[in-house]
């Protein structure tokens, strides 16, 4: 008797191993994996505060972008790792210049307000996840 064929069976499986780690089962990266901490530190007038960005999903992501409403910091912040970007409410920031940050990696950048920023993911893009 000949085999059939079932395509919907091979597109799912097709899909499970593209979510699917060889250590390990990824179910797929959302904004809540990546997790942002941040530390108050010394200052003067301005409190410092460092900001880690960390991804905590089996796959590494890129394009971290994050909302930040009202932000200011009285020291400079290089571009590479925060900046400001062309959004709908303008209160946008990308976090890394973009680039890719591994499983378990981390962005770190410092700013100095007199009071604490809410930093919340709101978009990523997932990579080098086989």
């Amino acid at each position: 008797m000949a085999q059939e064929s079932h395509p919907l069976l091979a597109l799912l499986l097709m899909i499970f191993l593209m979510v699917a780690k060889v250590d390990g089962l990824c179910m797929g990266c959302m904004n809540d994996h990546i997790v942002v901490s941040q530390l108050a530190g010394g200052g003067g007038v301005h409190t410092v505060f460092r900001v880690t960005v960390t991804n905590r999903c089996c796959c590494a992501v890129r394009h971290v972008v994050v909302a930040a409403p009202g932000f200011r910091s009285a020291i400079p912040i290089d571009p590479r790792l925060f900046r400001r970007i062309n959004s709908v409410d303008g209160e946008e920031y990308l976090v890394g210049d973009g680039e890719a940050v591994p499983a378990n990696g981390s962005v770190t950048f410092s700013y100095a307000w007199r009071a604490m920023f809410r930093i919340s993911v709101v978009g990523i893009t997932v990579s080098n996840c086989l």
